[in-house]
């Protein structure tokens, strides 16, 4: 009995975490290239990627760095994936698809970790239903914000960290995206 129990608990945690990501991705889908209003740091960050990916700089204004520049790089990447800046629709509308995506990895790297962390599915459950339906998730999260980036990067570093192979192999990934998380960071203020 206990070899079946063993074999099955991958599977149903595996399947209720997939449910968990799928409605977390269906209460952010909802209304989310309307709400909330566009920002203007959305704005700078896209064309900033933009920049980066079609001139080769980090900025499109000379002399202009005001934030590690990580996270839009790593948003130019989105855009040269999806074929530039208005495959869907308004160019901030791929900032908000992307940042969909962006959320929906995030949950699921939550449910990973607090289920390694507590050992307990019911934990993992609440701690992802709560951070999908938080009214902060759904104003912040939905924007290109370096911040969201940043989370991204670091909830991925924790997941090596807590991975159940002990390898150095998942340190070093680890680490590399804590550095990657760092810069990404909007906080760290830079001046070039």
């Amino acid at each position: 009995m206990k070899k079946i129990a063993a074999f099955f608990q991958p599977k149903l945690d595996f399947l209720i975490g997939g449910i968990m990501v799928l409605i977390s991705a269906a209460l952010h889908r909802y209304n989310m290239l309307r709400f909330p209003f566009f920002e203007n740091d959305e704005g700078t960050y896209l064309a900033q990627a933009w920049s980066f990916l079609s001139q080769g700089k980090l900025a499109p204004y000379t002399y202009w760095y005001d934030h590690a520049p990580f996270g839009w790089i790593f948003t130019s990447g989105w855009l040269a994936l999806t074929g530039g800046l208005f495959t869907f629709g308004f160019s901030l509308n791929s900032a908000r698809v992307f940042m969909w995506l962006i959320h929906v990895l995030n949950t699921g790297f939550l449910y990973i970790l607090t289920k390694k962390v507590t050992g307990s599915r019911v934990a993992s459950i609440f701690s992802t239903f709560f951070f999908a339906i938080s009214p902060l998730a759904v104003y912040f999260q939905r924007r290109l914000l370096l911040d969201n980036l940043m989370v991204f990067w670091m909830l991925l570093s924790l997941v090596f960290v807590f991975s159940s192979h002990i390898k150095l192999r998942y340190f070093i990934l680890s680490a590399i995206s804590f550095g990657l998380a760092v810069s990404c960071s909007s906080s760290s203020h830079c001046s070039y």
